[in-house]
């Protein structure tokens, strides 16, 4: 299935590219598709924590992707 990936802040800087769209098989979850993606760009290997949305809302590693689904990574955040 096609899924659109989109990289901010950091991460986006690590990749060099904002969005891509990767195929995974049917099934997959956003732990799946984050070692996917890992294989696809060694810089991501080096990053421990990422926070991940899908179609807007963030989500835990094991939530099950479907067709068509966006899924946004983001650098940890903090601030005062």
């Amino acid at each position: 299935m096609m899924i659109k990936l989109r990289y901010f802040a950091s991460i986006r800087d690590l990749i060099g590219d904002e969005v891509e769209e990767i195929t995974i098989p049917s099934g997959s979850t956003v732990e799946g598709l984050l070692e996917e993606a890992r294989g696809l760009h060694e810089p991501l290997k080096g990053v421990e924590w990422i926070l991940i949305a899908v179609n807007g809302a963030y989500v835990d590693p094991g939530t099950v992707l479907r067709e068509g689904d966006s899924v946004a990574l983001f650098p940890p955040v903090s601030g005062g």
